[in-house]
C-alpha cells in the first residue's frame, strides 16, 4: 500500500498558501468531494483557526474522473520565525485518512513588502491510502465494495442540492406518463381529465410557478457538471448513478465471487426528454398525471374519481370529427375554468 500523501511547507507569517488539489476517484461509486481543514496546532500547543477557503466548495466526482479544487489558507501573522504548525486536510465521507500538512514559519522579508503567495500542487487519489487490487477490484472484496458504494451514495445525498434529484424524479415520472399518453387508453383518459376544473387549475399552477423551466435548469446543472468532469451528460444524473450501482450487483456473487455478467440499460437521457416537452405547462402536467397514475394505485384511484366528474364534451358543430383535447387547444388562453 503506498504511503498517504503529505505536504511539508515553508512560508512567512501572513502569507497565503494555495493548495492546488488534483483529485482522482478510484472508488467503485461516484462521490461528493467537500474538503475540510482542521485548525492549526502550533508547536507550543496553541490552537489557531485555519479559516480555509475551498473553491469550488464541493464537487461531484464520478467514478474514474478527475477534478481540481483549491484550498486557500493564510499563515497567522503574529508567528515568529521558526514556529511550526500542523493540520490535516480531510475528505468527509470518503475514508478516515487525511493529508497531513506541516508548516515552518520563515524569517520575515523586507519591511513593507507584501508577502507573496505560496502555491503547492497536490495529487490525491481517493480514498487516500487504499490501493486497488489488480483486475479493477479493491482489497476490501466484493461485499465491501457493494456496501461502500451504497453508503457513499447515501452520504452524498445529504450534501447535494435537493433540486437536482427532484428534477430528475419529475422528469422520470413524466416520461412514464408520456409513454401512457401515446396509447389509445392514455389519450382517452387525458381527454376526460382535460375537461375538468382540476386539470385547468393544475396547468395554471405549473405555468405560474414556471415548473418546466425549473426542471430543465435542474437537469442542465447535473449534466453540465458531468460534462465539466469529462464524462457523458447522462452519467451526471443521480438516478443513473444509482441505477448503475443496482445493476452492478449482478456483476458477480458478492459473497463467493465468480464470473462477471454485465447487465446494462440504455442511458436514461432525461434531459433530452425534458427538452422535448419544452416549457409547455399543459404537457408537463398531463405527463406527470398519467405517470403518477401508472406508478401509484392510490393516485390512479383518485384520478378515476375526478374523471367521473368531467362534463360531457360539447357537440362538434364543425363536422370535422374530433375537435382535439388539451393538447390541441390553448388551455391557458381560455377564460374561466374548463369545468364550467
Amino acid at each position: 500500500m503506498p504511503a498517504a500523501p503529505r505536504a511539508d511547507l515553508e512560508a512567512r507569517a501572513g502569507m497565503v498558501v494555495a493548495l492546488r488539489l488534483a483529485l482522482r476517484n478510484r472508488m467503485m461509486a461516484a462521490a461528493l468531494v467537500r474538503p475540510t481543514v482542521d485548525d492549526w496546532v502550533a508547536s507550543d500547543g496553541d490552537i489557531l483557526p485555519a479559516s480555509a477557503r475551498i473553491e469550488p466548495a464541493y464537487a461531484y466526482l464520478l467514478q474514474g474522473a478527475e477534478i481540481r479544487q483549491t484550498v486557500t489558507l493564510r499563515v497567522p501573522a503574529h508567528l515568529a520565525a521558526g514556529a511550526t504548525l500542523a493540520t490535516t486536510l480531510r475528505f468527509p465521507g470518503i475514508g478516515e485518512t487525511g493529508v497531513p500538512l506541516t508548516l515552518t514559519v520563515l524569517a520575515p522579508g523586507e519591511p513593507g513588502a507584501l508577502p507573496a503567495a505560496l502555491e503547492v500542487p497536490l495529487d490525491i487519489a481517493l480514498p487516500i491510502g487504499e490501493e486497488p487490487a489488480a483486475g479493477g477490484g479493491d482489497e476490501f472484496g466484493s461485499v465491501a465494495q457493494a456496501s461502500y458504494s451504497l453508503v457513499a451514495g447515501l452520504a452524498g445525498l445529504d450534501l447535494l442540492p435537493a433540486r437536482w434529484l427532484v428534477a430528475e424524479l419529475l422528469a422520470a415520472v413524466a416520461r412514464v406518463g408520456d409513454a401512457v399518453l401515446a396509447t389509445e387508453a392514455g389519450a382517452a383518459r387525458l381527454q376526460r381529465l382535460g375537461r375538468t376544473r382540476f386539470f385547468k387549475n393544475g396547468v395554471v399552477s405549473f405555468a405560474s410557478a414556471q415548473l418546466p423551466r425549473w426542471v430543465l435548469s435542474g437537469l442542465s446543472a447535473a449534466s453540465g457538471l458531468s460534462a465539466a468532469l469529462g464524462g457523458p451528460q447522462s452519467q451526471g444524473q443521480l438516478l443513473t448513478i444509482w441505477e448503475r450501482w443496482l445493476l452492478g450487483l449482478a456483476d458477480a456473487d458478492i459473497e463467493l465471487g465468480g464470473p462477471r455478467t454485465e447487465v446494462k440499460l440504455p442511458d436514461a437521457q432525461l434531459q433530452s426528454f425534458a427538452a422535448s416537452l419544452g416549457t409547455h405547462a399543459d404537457r408537463w402536467f398531463a405527463s406527470l398525471l398519467l405517470g403518477l397514475a401508472a406508478l401509484s394505485p392510490r393516485i390512479d384511484a383518485a384520478l378515476t374519481q375526478i374523471e367521473s366528474l368531467a362534463p360531457e364534451p360539447p357537440p362538434d358543430e364543425s363536422g370535422g370529427g374530433d375537435s382535439g383535447g388539451p393538447g390541441a387547444d390553448d388551455v391557458l388562453g381560455e377564460g374561466g375554468s374548463l369545468g364550467r
